[in-house]
């Protein structure tokens, strides 16, 4: 393998080098990536990212669709089949790669087995069930054509207000989302797709959302040693071929104030120094404001080069970022031992998903969403679902239910499953009012029994006065918790709750079997709730 890698780099000139660094995003709506859903692509419409290809002699393209739902597997096959075309003769190939979590991140849902939330396989406890997800997940993705996915989380979600980690994460036990992420790891690799862990050197302590700042990790050393960084070692000695970074200021490791990203004493000393990691660094979305608003555009990618990253993902100006990288190795600003190094580590990790030698490609699509894999998904979607408090007060008859809160998509997907009528059916959405919230209560005099649906209530004021109305009322209620399991904290009368550790079609699907009998739930709290601990998984 040694020698092809060696033989390749050694025929590559600087300008198909530095291509190699980057990734680029297909299928967003962004003023640098190409609209490719089924109505806006066509075999005689310009491709940028294909053209992006040929000129630039890109390393990879990210497949991120604008739609929620992303586009059927038949029209990715083809469209990843056609920027593989698009290399240029005597070329490197692309890797193809992914956001593909399952839950709440993933980024084809359409045509797919439906998977829980890492949260969700987490509370089941049994790494089995999370290896077997993740390898459904990697045997589809490599049908459709892809290489790598970006995943699996390795943050440790200890911070209940968390805006983008929550589900994503195996819990707030450092052993425990170690053991979740090894197995994680090793579904995707037997199912021959890279693992790519993330987000380093955690994300889980944060307050902010790097999409949209950069937040700032408190923790001192002794924390990122004991609680953040034994998860990225545990998929490294699962064999995880990518480590993604964070957007995150870590002031315990350099007090630069440089984003992790863009930080050598993270990347180089840490990840690689002390934690061992030999494989591809590849950069957090470089098109996020946590990476962006310290340096710029042309100035992230550099410093991101220079700090230990080898793959660029996703910079907002590509044509601009693959300049200023030419321009500062050109200079000496970037020594060309760097870009070796850098390129060296993602050419070994084409040789090694079969990428080099035309192994890696798409498969047999019929296998998709399979009645197997379907019946797989659904008993460990139920096997996590949580239950606190009256079981008996969550068999729900359709007679005597009032559903209330933020509905969609799992609320009124129960609502439909148990026939529910309109009129005993009251979504405030979000974040209601403080005039709805008493409209809404007051509709509920004489209920027999009310679910209370809520998403992320730790983020909505208006949630929040929903269920202490519902306390003030004396209103007998349970609360169906569909995002991240701290809404518990905030509904201290309800009778029961069932957590589903996600909004996504698995967890409607485990939502519905439990609360109409057809599935028992089995799960165990993955998280600490603060100022309670007797719940949750011990390891």
């Amino acid at each position: 393998m040694a020698d092809v890698v060696d033989d390749t780099l050694r025929s590559m000139t600087v300008a198909q080098k530095v291509g190699q660094l980057f990734v680029a995003p297909v299928g967003r709506h962004s003023p640098n990536a190409v609209r490719l859903s089924p109505t806006e692509w066509g075999s005689d419409e310009p491709n940028e990212v294909a053209e992006w290809i040929d000129r630039y002699h890109l390393g990879g393209v990210c497949y991120f669709p604008t739609r929620l739902e992303g586009d059927e597997p038949a029209d990715v096959a083809a469209l990843l089949d056609r920027l593989r075309g698009a290399m240029p003769a005597g070329g490197v190939p692309v890797l193809f790669s992914i956001d593909q979590e399952g839950g709440t991140v993933a980024r084809m849902r359409r045509g797919v087995t439906p998977t829980p939330s890492a949260m969700a396989l987490a509370a089941t406890g049994d790494p089995a069930a999370v290896e077997d997800v993740a390898s459904i997940i990697g045997a589809e993705l490599r049908a459709v054509g892809f290489h790598l996915d970006y995943a699996p989380c390795a943050d440790v979600n200890v911070n209940p207000a968390n805006p983008v980690i929550g589900v994503r994460s195996f819990g707030s036990h450092p052993a425990a989302v170690g053991r979740y992420v090894a197995a994680y790891v090793r579904g995707l690799r037997s199912a021959g797709v890279g693992a790519t862990v993330k987000h380093f050197p955690g994300h889980g302590d944060t307050s902010g959302d790097s999409h949209l700042m950069l937040p700032v990790v408190t923790h001192d050393r002794l924390d990122l040693l004991y609680q953040d960084f034994p998860p990225f070692t545990a998929a490294i000695k699962a064999g995880v071929e990518a480590v993604m970074t964070a957007h995150v200021f870590v002031p315990a490791l350099d007090g630069s104030g440089a984003p992790a990203t863009c930080s050598r004493a993270v990347l180089s000393d840490w990840l690689r120094g002390h934690l061992g990691f030999t494989g591809p660094v590849v950069t957090d979305a470089l098109d996020m404001a946590g990476a962006r608003a310290r340096y710029g555009d042309e100035e992230v990618a550099v410093r991101a080069l220079l700090a230990g990253a080898d793959q660029l993902l996703m910079p907002a100006d590509l044509p601009a970022a693959v300049a200023a990288v030419r321009r500062a190795v050109e200079a000496g600003d970037v020594p060309m031992t760097r870009v070796d190094e850098a390129v060296r580590r993602t050419l070994a990790l084409k040789q090694r998903l079969g990428v080099l030698d035309g192994r890696a490609g798409g498969g047999s699509l019929a296998s998709l969403a399979s009645p197997e894999r379907l019946a797989a998904s659904r008993r460990i979607s139920a096997a996590g679902l949580t239950v606190r408090g009256e079981r008996d007060a969550l068999r729900l008859h359709p007679d005597a239910v009032t559903l209330v809160g933020a509905l969609e998509p799992v609320g009124t997907a129960v609502a439909d499953a148990l026939g529910v009528p309109a009129d005993r059916r009251h979504d405030t959405g979000f974040d209601p009012s403080a005039e709805e919230v008493s409209q809404t209560v007051s509709a509920l005099a004489g209920a027999d029994l009310v679910v209370a649906v809520s998403a992320d209530a730790t983020r909505s004021p208006g949630q929040q006065a929903l269920l202490a109305a519902l306390d003030a009322a004396e209103v007998r209620y349970v609360l169906l918790a569909t995002g991240a399991p701290y809404d518990a904290r905030l509904a201290p009368k309800a009778a029961a709750t069932l957590f589903t550790y996600g909004e996504g079609a698995a967890a409607v699907q485990a939502a519905i079997a439990v609360l109409t009998g057809a599935a028992e739930p089995g799960g165990t709290l993955p998280v600490d709730l603060p100022h309670e601990h007797d719940d949750s998984d011990p390891s």
